[in-house]
């Protein structure tokens, strides 16, 4: 999977996030389907890659909210480097690697939007991230991994995913 290929499939899945799948609610949360496709692909892809291709889909996520400029941008290329950091070491589990990388990027992300939003002095952020909504949110992202991480698998050609 290449990064434009990456960056494609994250940036319709930030617009599909934002208008048709987010109707798909259970308790007020959907899941980060986005956040999966960028860990799976970083921990294929490494670091830079990871990086550079979380950092374009959260720019595009900043286009289509409300945040400030950066604000994505900085949480997807910070979650996407720590994925990129296991480099597929054990990519070939299909139900526990999905869903422990999937644990620490969510964790990754929440940090990164409690830090960035106190350091912009964003208030309104902390009390979302301390809620029952952020913690449905992680167990369906959790929950889903192992299927888009095989998805990923099936969709993408040996040549192109080395551990996929």
């Amino acid at each position: 999977m290449t990064v434009l290929r990456t960056i494609l499939i994250g940036g319709i899945l930030a617009v599909l996030q934002t208008t048709w799948i987010s109707g798909l609610q259970i308790g007020g949360a959907q899941p980060d389907l986005v956040l999966i496709i960028l860990t799976a692909y970083a921990s294929v892809a490494g670091v830079q890659r990871g990086q550079v291709a979380g950092f374009v889909v959260g720019l595009i996520e900043d286009g289509l909210s409300v945040s400030p400029p950066g604000f994505y941008a900085v949480v997807r290329l910070l979650h996407s480097a720590l994925a990129g950091t296991v480099r597929a070491s054990i990519a070939e589990e299909v139900l526990v690697f999905p869903m422990v990388m999937t644990t620490i990027a969510f964790t990754v992300k929440t940090t990164a939007v409690l830090v960035t939003a106190s350091i912009l002095r964003l208030e309104a952020v902390a009390p979302r991230v301390f809620s029952t909504t952020t913690l449905v949110e992680g167990a369906m992202t959790i929950i889903l991994a192992p299927l888009v991480f095989w998805l990923c698998r099936k969709v993408f050609p040996a040549s192109n995913r080395r551990a996929f």
